[in-house]
């Protein structure tokens, strides 16, 4: 079936009649124009042909747009009835270019608009495109049961298929990116339907736009519409055929963010084993927390010169030793030293003190081992948390490292006008981003003195609250361990002991309290482990306070 219009000039070609495709064989779905073109519907291939007849002359008042003619869209399986009722024609451009015409109506269902799209598959509006209502708008009421809105004129066309035209379905004018403004704009109409349902394309575009217009729909009204084997409506019709559409649209799901899980989503995974995760260096401290986790920021504290840079260095060849990709923030230290300290844990030697005896074809067999293993930030220049972010997601895609530390938040957080402030955010961006990227981050923090008693020198015990901005420290951490040791005691033996207390263990909360102690190997570097339980002994009770 086709239907002569004329919304434009005789400047294009004019329809002259049908004729069969040598292309793809079709017996009438070859149409002719007066410009030398032809275009065949079933198989959608355009040619010059030799045409020299007229077609009828123009019988509209709104010279400003273009002349079009229905026919069914054979190859993307709509028929002619649904393109007339929809009014999506085939003409010619200003400039005898042949293209597809979805027309625009404003709210006096009115022609104010015309989006041309060509067979390359780019698009233009002609006509009043801000008055016109969605595609398909004009043709239903202000109330109803159900509405179906598309990405675009094709999938609102498909899906009117399948309902044979008898129930709302309209199309956005221009994609997904903007869909949200659109949907805004008619937001009351749509709001007059009991159920509105969403079908954009299922790539990123299409799941984006959704998110983004279901925060401005009813919440209680909004369905979506997705197929797990095609990307949009008219794909599920030329392969499925109007059951598959049908099919779709009854298995609509309320609409649920992707970050929002119900139990039943989790209903395959509950029974699995919970496993223990991958180890610390510390054989006593993994079994306290059941291992470490990715998604996961433990935060380390000490005193001054108490060994917290000693505990990351071992936990990092710990995790360089067991296969892992690591990545280091050492804020306060060269590249250079922390390859050396590295290595000197590795090996058992002090690689990074002058005057002392090493074997430098061990070094540089051990450095050598390390490579593709160990990705070190270089900090000359920017130490702030934007340039250190964007380091790490560049080393987590193009080095595939899991395990990051950052040593310290002091110098992390120094560019701040307000550091106590900017470290609740930064504290919360470094849990974000430990969860979006499923990486587990060690930070070192520094320790305010105790209000009583020894200084954390003299062996003074560690406490959540001694952690400089400890308050967003506390809420975002998954772990908090303190480091305690005498660094003036008397007895050398006594000044090399030292113990991890956990301060805070968010995934069992069974660890909090209790600690591991270490013996400090002076000759070698290396950090034992010991069996015992011991608290540190402390020498005097003066922390520096007048009080």
């Amino acid at each position: 079936m086709t239907k002569q219009m004329t919304n434009g000039s005789n400047d294009s070609g004019e329809f002259i009649k049908h004729t069969s495709c040598d292309n793809c064989g079709s017996s009438d779905a070859n149409a002719q124009y007066s410009n030398g073109t032809s275009y065949c519907f079933a198989c959608e291939r355009w040619e010059k042909t030799d045409g020299d007849s007229k077609a009828s002359s123009s019988d509209t008042k709104d010279k400003s747009l273009l002349r079009y003619e229905y026919q069914a869209l054979a190859k993307r399986k709509i028929p002619d009835a649904i393109v007339a009722q929809y009014r999506y024609g085939i003409g010619h451009d200003k400039n005898g270019t042949l293209c597809q015409i979805a027309n625009y109506f404003n709210k006096e269902k009115e022609l104010v608009a015309q989006k041309l799209r060509y067979p390359d598959k780019t698009f233009k509006f002609i006509g009043d495109a801000k008055e016109a209502l969605m595609f398909g708008q004009q043709l239903w009421g202000n109330t109803g049961k159900k509405v179906v809105v598309t990405e675009g004129e094709i999938d609102a066309l498909s899906v009117a298929t399948a309902f044979d035209g008898k129930y709302p379905v309209v199309s956005i004018k221009n994609g997904s990116t903007s869909a949200k403004k659109e949907i805004s704009t008619h937001l009351e109409w749509l709001s007059g339907y009991e159920e509105i349902y969403l079908w954009f394309d299922g790539d990123d575009a299409g799941r984006k736009a959704v998110a983004e217009c279901v925060n401005i729909l009813p919440a209680d009204k909004v369905r979506i519409i997705r197929h797990a084997d095609y990307k949009d409506a008219n794909e599920v019709l030329v392969y499925k055929g109007k059951a598959g559409i049908l099919n779709a649209f009854y298995n609509a799901e309320k609409y649920k963010p992707d970050d929002i899980v119900s139990p039943i989503d989790l209903i395959d995974t509950i029974a699995e084993p919970i496993e223990i995760g991958f180890p610390y260096y510390s054989t006593k401290l993994s079994k306290l927390m059941y291992g470490r986790r990715f998604g996961e920021v433990v935060v380390v504290g000490a005193g001054v010169s108490i060994g917290k840079t000693d505990f990351v260095m071992s936990q990092l060849a710990h995790d360089i030793k067991q296969g892992w990709k690591v990545a280091s923030f050492m804020l306060e230290q060269s590249t250079k030293e922390t390859l050396l300290r590295t290595a000197g844990k590795i090996d058992g030697c002090h690689y990074h003190l002058p005057n002392v005896q090493t074997d430098s074809e061990k070094l540089r067999a051990t450095v050598r081992d390390m490579d593709g293993s160990l990705f070190m930030f270089d900090n000359f220049g920017s130490n702030d948390w934007e340039t250190i972010s964007s380091k790490m997601r560049y080393m987590y895609h193009n080095y595939g490292c899991r395990i990051f530390y950052i040593d310290n938040l002091t110098a992390l957080n120094a560019h701040a006008p307000d550091e106590r402030r900017n470290l609740d955010g930064l504290m919360a961006d470094v849990a974000g981003i430990a969860k979006e990227l499923d990486i587990w981050i060690m930070l070192v923090s520094h320790l305010n003195p105790p209000k009583k008693g020894a200084s954390h020198e003299a062996g003074g015990r560690t406490e959540q609250g001694q952690f400089t901005g400890s308050r967003a420290i506390m809420r975002w951490a998954s772990a908090m361990f303190g480091i305690e040791r005498n660094t003036l005691h008397d007895d050398i033996t006594e000044r090399n002991k030292g113990l991890i207390r956990v301060l805070k263990d968010r995934y069992s909360g069974s660890a909090t309290g209790n600690t591991v102690g270490f013996r400090y190997d002076a000759e070698t570097g290396i950090v034992h482990e010991l069996d015992e339980d011991f608290e540190i002994e402390q020498t005097g009770d003066d922390n520096g306070s007048d009080f």
